[in-house]
């Protein structure tokens, strides 16, 4: 956990299978490998099933907070990520309809994050997932942006898998192009959270059997979710899952590839022109210009003004990284402003819109924040 005079930062992995489906581990050993990886907390999310809530796996295990959602969805359609929902939802019963799914989950008062919405297809290991295709649904919360999973096994094939293997870094290339640019489109109609996540399953891979593929352990240490809370975790388990899955569901979070640097105290934050302060995830209206006119004229400003700066509407942005690395400013999808081996980038916002950054840290991906959204 961080802390500033904001918010209290927690560092976590979302996306896991255990044995409960088709993961290799116990809810033990996850937990083990999690308190050894250094994360605040860790979600579990078994497919079609929350046998380990109901077994008793939800709770603090000494510092780790270990949470049970769900992934929903059949071998062949829509998968979904469920968080703080208390009944499992059986893809049959929802006629395997990924709007179906969100409705039910919404109905328990959860959130749902389209899962690997890329999808995958590996001919090489026989393995497919369909892409999301429910993008016009307005009630799911946000995407999981960025897949570990798939951004590894996207390009392995029989030739490279020991390689890969003993140098994942090598192959992972970031979220896919084509899913950033999607949330860049969603975003500018409505919020949308990303997150980042591991989809765990610590499988062995015949004939590799003596080894396991993305193990709990490598895995953990790789992708993370970092959550922004306004108070700390508590040692009361109902209260610290309604901090959680609240900055979950308001976008106040970022995901990154913490293997490459840690980036924990990664901020990106916004301050408008009548004081109020922003946290990733969170929106404002920029006041109009004559809006803006009106109240200096209200303020009886001396003739000697200068008028000019009657008709900004600014936001004041700031990003701040913890080491040196390559900070991007994205407004509506564009490219607005790059500054190289940096630890801040400032931007006067005068135009409304969707602001995100996106961080390269020795030229890999590294950190993806989520936007504040300044509307007109």
């Amino acid at each position: 956990m961080a802390e500033n005079s904001q918010y209290y930062e927690y560092s976590g992995v979302l996306h896991i299978h255990s044995r409960y489906s088709d993961g290799s581990g116990t809810i033990e050993k996850i937990t083990r490998a999690a308190k050894k990886a250094g994360l605040d907390y860790i979600i579990v999310t078994d497919h079609n099933t929350l046998k380990a809530m109901e077994d008793g796996a939800e709770g603090w295990h000494d510092d780790l907070l270990v949470l049970v959602g769900e992934e929903i969805g059949d071998h062949e359609g829509n998968h979904c990520l469920a968080f703080g929902i208390s009944d499992p939802i059986k893809p049959r019963d929802h006629g395997q309809d990924a709007g179906r799914y969100i409705e039910a989950v919404r109905c328990q008062g959860g959130i749902v994050f389209a899962a690997h919405p890329q999808g995958l297809h590996n001919t090489s290991f026989d393995l497919h997932l369909s892409p999301w295709d429910a993008w016009d649904d307005p009630d799911y919360t946000g995407l999981e942006v960025w897949s570990y999973m798939c951004d590894w096994v996207e390009s392995v094939t029989w030739l490279n898998i020991l390689y890969y293997y003993l140098r994942p870094e090598k192959v992972i290339h970031g979220p896919s192009p084509d899913v950033l640019q999607k949330w860049d489109q969603l975003c500018q109609v409505r919020r949308v959270v990303g997150i980042g996540g591991s989809d765990a399953h610590a499988r062995h891979l015949s004939p590799f059997n003596f080894i396991k593929f993305l193990s709990y352990k490598r895995t953990f240490h790789r992708l993370r979710t970092h959550l922004l809370t306004p108070s700390p975790l508590s040692p009361d388990l109902d209260e610290s899952k309604r901090l959680i899955y609240t900055a979950l569901g308001s976008g106040h979070c970022f995901f990154a590839n913490d293997f490459l640097a840690d980036s924990t105290g990664f901020n990106f934050k916004a301050s408008t022109d009548e004081g109020q302060m922003l946290l990733m995830g969170d929106e404002a209206r920029l006041r109009s210009a004559a809006e803006l006119f009106e109240k200096k004229l209200e303020q009886k400003f001396p003739p000697d003004c200068n008028c000019l700066g009657l008709f900004q509407r600014l936001a004041e942005l700031e990003v701040t990284s913890p080491v040196p690395a390559s900070l991007r400013l994205v407004h509506n999808g564009q490219l607005v402003k790059e500054v190289s081996e940096a630890r801040q980038l400032t931007w006067k916002a005068s135009e409304p819109g969707v602001y995100r950054v996106e961080a390269r840290y020795n030229g890999n991906p590294w950190v993806f924040t989520n936007p504040i959204y300044l509307t007109g």
